[in-house]
């Protein structure tokens, strides 16, 4: 037993180091919060991702600020891997050559129309779940649509109660 506790406490040591490490090479900002990438520049985003996400993902009222703040986290996580890297401009590139001009000087409908045909395609659904998986766990998002964010660092809802749940409608009980 006493071998098994050394060897967890070694395993234990080399995760933290390594994440240490990892963490603060340049090279690997995947690893890194979300606060770190927004810290980069914003206008990385092209006007035709932005408008991508928020044909995807439309909240009524949300400002474009949002759309780039989280455009920018994922364009810096698409470029992080070395195998998402050309999906940006693969997805602008075919968007563009549906109507023969620029995607973003169309009109929504033809918008619309223009992503129903490249939605089959590998480098929009891949595109397609980077932003999922950036856009509802943004802070900005969250803050537009009310979310209140974890319980966690509150104790959890088994100390914290469900009687501060104010956004559902009407009486739930």
């Amino acid at each position: 037993m006493n071998d098994k506790q050394t060897t967890r406490r070694r395993f234990i040591v080399a995760a933290l180091t390594f994440s240490a490490v990892a963490t603060n090479m340049p090279g690997i900002s995947w690893l890194k919060s979300s606060e770190a990438w927004a810290k980069a520049d914003d206008d990385s985003a092209s006007p035709a991702m932005i408008r991508l996400a928020r044909l995807l993902f439309p909240h009524a009222g949300m400002p474009d600020s949002t759309y780039r703040a989280v455009m920018g986290d994922v364009l810096a996580a698409l470029a992080a891997s070395p195998d998402s890297a050309g999906l940006v401009d693969a997805a602008e590139k075919a968007l563009d050559a549906r109507r023969g001009r620029p995607w973003v000087e169309l009109g929504e409908v033809d918008q619309v129309a223009a992503v129903a045909e490249i939605q089959g395609e590998a480098f929009f659904a891949a595109i397609l779940g980077a932003v999922r998986g950036v856009f509802y766990n943004h802070p900005q998002v969250w803050e537009h649509i009310g979310y209140p964010g974890s319980s966690k660092e509150f104790g959890g809802y088994k100390h914290r109660g469900f009687d501060d749940i104010d956004w559902l409608p009407g009486d739930v009980s």
